[in-house]
C-alpha cells in the first residue's frame, strides 16, 4: 500500500524523465509532429503523473498476478519434477472417488510394474503431551507410495512409516506436540477402533505435494477399520515398466473407456492441469481488473477532451500556420500513446516487484521458484500503447473539426 501511494506522490517527478525516454524511443520517428507530443506530456507533468496514475494501479495488479501464478506453475512442476515418480495418474476431476472395479481395471492393465492407491480417512489424535487434535487426516496407501511421490523428511524415512503400525507426522505437527521418531499417537479412526501407531517419519513442511500430510499403509488402517468402512481410493498412480510408458498409457485409456469419469494423466498432462487450474483463476481476476484498465481509458480520454479545449487557440494557430488535420490528429494520438506507455511503464514495474515480493513470501509455503512471465509483461506493455490510440480517437476527431478561425479567435 505504502509502494503504491508512493509511485502516486511522485509520478509527477518521474513523469519528465520517462516520458523523454519515451519519446526518444517510440515519438522521434514521427518528426515534429511527434517532438510536439512529447512536449505536450511534459507541459503539465502533474496532470500527466495523475493520468498515467489511473492506468498504472491496474496494470500493476495484473503484472503481480501474472509473476505470482507464473511462480506458482514453475513451482509445482518442479516439485512433480522431483518428487512424482510415478508415469501415470488416475482420478476424478469431479471429486468423486475411484470405485473398486475400476481400480481393479488399473491392475489388470498390461506393462504396469505397479499400482498404488491412496486413500484419506479423518481420525482424532491424541499425543503424550495429552492434547487431542480431532478431525486430523491420514492419508493411507500402499508402501508403493513412498517410491511414486519422494516427500523430503526431517527425520527418519517415509518408507518406514509404511511399516505395520507406523506413520509419519509433519514437521510443524511435530514440533506442536514434542513428537520424535518412536513416540506412540493414539489414533481414533472415525469410521474404526483407536490404534496406538509409532511415528517412524516426520515430514518436512517446506513441500507443495501433500504439504501437512501423515502417512500410514492401508494395510495398517485395515487393522482398525472395517472393510465395509474403508474408504475408497482418492486416486490411483501407475509406473510402467522399463520401455514401455506409450504402451501402458494407451492400454491405460482404453482399460477405463468404460470409466469415463475418471482421466488418466501422465506427468506432462498433470502439468498442463494445473496450469489450466491456475490460468482459470486468474483469467477471473483479470477479468474484474479490465473494469479497473476501461476506467483508467475513460480518465485518459477526459485528460486528452480537456487539453484540446484549453489548447483550443494553440490548436488554431498551429492550424493556420500549415499543420494538417492529419498531423493534429496523430500529435494527439501521440501524446496519448506516451502517457499510457508512461502508466504501463510504472505499473508493470510496480506490480513485478509486488510479485517477486509476493513469491518470496509463498517460498516459505515451498513455492520456490521465481518466474516473469515476459511475453506477458511485453504483451501487455505493447497493448497499453493501443489503448492510448483507443483512448485519443474522440479527443482527436473533435480537434480535427475545429474551425481554424473561430479557435485563434477564442481566449
Amino acid at each position: 500500500m505504502l509502494s503504491l501511494i508512493g509511485f502516486v506522490v511522485i509520478g509527477p517527478l518521474l513523469a519528465g524523465g520517462l516520458v523523454r525516454v519515451l519519446g526518444a524511443v517510440v515519438l522521434r520517428a514521427f518528426g515534429p509532429v511527434g517532438r510536439m507530443a512529447e512536449r505536450n506530456a511534459l507541459r503539465n507533468p502533474r496532470r500527466t503523473g495523475a493520468t498515467g496514475a489511473a492506468l498504472m494501479i491496474g496494470l500493476a495488479l495484473v503484472a503481480c498476478l501474472s509473476v505470482v501464478g507464473s511462480s506458482m506453475v514453475a513451482s509445482a512442476s518442479e516439485q512433480l519434477d522431483h518428487s512424482v515418480g510415478a508415469d501415470f495418474i488416475i482420478q476424478n476431476d469431479g471429486g468423486q472417488l475411484v470405485v473398486p472395479q475400476a481400480v481393479q481395471a488399473v491392475k489388470a492393465t498390461p506393462g504396469l510394474e505397479r499400482v498404488t492407491e491412496y486413500k484419506l480417512l479423518d481420525a482424532d489424535l491424541t499425543t503424550p503431551d495429552g492434547k487431542t487434535s480431532k478431525g486430523e487426516t491420514i492419508n493411507a496407501a500402499d508402501p508403493t507410495y513412498a517410491t511414486d511421490v519422494s516427500t523430503e523428511t526431517v527425520a527418519g524415512k517415509l518408507a518406514d512409516a509404511y511399516r505395520p503400525d507406523s506413520m509419519s507426522v509433519f514437521e510443524g505437527f511435530a514440533k506442536e506436540h514434542g513428537l520424535t521418531i518412536g513416540s506412540k499417537v493414539e489414533v481414533a479412526f472415525k469410521d474404526g477402533t483407536a490404534a496406538a501407531l509409532t511415528v517412524r517419519a516426520i515430514t518436512s513442511d517446506e513441500v507443495v505435494i501433500d504439504k501437512g500430510a501423515m502417512y500410514a499403509s492401508i494395510a495398517t488402517v485395515a487393522t482398525y477399520v472395517p472393510a465395509e468402512k474403508m474408504p475408497l481410493d482418492q486416486l490411483v498412480f501407475a509406473t510402467a515398466k522399463e520401455g514401455q510408458q506409450d504402451a501402458a498409457y494407451t492400454s491405460l485409456k482404453s482399460a477405463l473407456h468404460g470409466y469415463p469419469q475418471y482421466v488418466v494423466r501422465d506427468q506432462t498432462d498433470y502439468k498442463e492441469q494445473l496450469k489450466d487450474q491456475i490460468g482459470q483463476m486468474l483469467n477471473l481476476i483479470y477479468g474484474l481488473l479490465a473494469l479497473a484498465i476501461i476506467v483508467a481509458v475513460l480518465g485518459v480520454v477526459n485528460t486528452l477532451a480537456l487539453s484540446v479545449v484549453e489548447r483550443t487557440r494553440e490548436i488554431g494557430l498551429m492550424r493556420a500556420i500549415g499543420l494538417s488535420r492529419r498531423q493534429l490528429r496523430r500529435m494527439i494520438r501521440l501524446e496519448s500513446v506516451v502517457i499510457a506507455l508512461f502508466g504501463a511503464l510504472l505499473g508493470l514495474g510496480l506490480g513485478m516487484g509486488w510479485g517477486a515480493t509476493a513469491q518470496q513470501l509463498l517460498a516459505l509455503e515451498g513455492l520456490t521458484v521465481l518466474d516473469i512471465p515476459w511475453p506477458t509483461i511485453i504483451g501487455v506493455f505493447v497493448a497499453s500503447a493501443f489503448v492510448g490510440l483507443f483512448a485519443a480517437l474522440v479527443p482527436a476527431f473533435r480537434a480535427g473539426r475545429m474551425n481554424v478561425l473561430n479557435a485563434i479567435a477564442t481566449d
